[in-house]
């Protein structure tokens, strides 16, 4: 089995997402887009991004520019580990911006994602988010709203 992770543009990110990640969706911001392919073959992507908040590394005393987050982890049926793609993506990305200090990401508990990926690549568990409130709509999709 031969892996190789190469950038890749937003339409590969597209195709990615609404096959064969939850939401769907791709995120709407300006991005980095990591391809995957196993035996040559495309099995999706890793998207880094500024996420939904500009202010992101603020908290940590980080500037725009040094605090990204891991938007997706879009991916299809594959035999490598995760962990291992995560991080070849990770060293891609260093490669890229020198200035990157914290990459973040969120597990979503209510589609019972607990962080596995991010456990298994060692990151550091930093706590919940605000706290956040479910308005079902009669028609259509689900919302979530977020309390500062």
């Amino acid at each position: 089995m031969s892996l190789r992770l190469d950038w890749v543009g937003h339409d590969a990110a597209k195709f990615a997402c609404e096959k064969w990640h939850y939401s769907k969706t791709v995120p709407s911001n300006k991005s980095n887009i990591i391809g995957v392919f196993e035996d040559g073959k495309y099995i999706g992507c890793v998207i880094f991004g500024l996420g939904a908040s500009p202010s992101l590394g603020k908290p940590y005393g980080l500037g725009i520019f040094e605090c990204c987050e891991l938007t997706r982890i879009a991916l299809n049926k594959h035999k490598c580990n995760v962990s291992k793609i995560v991080s070849i993506a990770i060293r891609m990305l260093k490669k890229k911006n020198n200035n990157l200090k914290l990459i973040v990401s969120f597990a979503d508990p209510f589609r019972e994602h607990v962080g596995i990926v991010y456990q298994a690549c060692n990151w550091i568990y930093c706590g919940t988010s605000s706290q956040s409130e479910i308005i079902k709509l009669s028609t259509g999709p689900s919302l979530t709203r977020r309390f500062a």
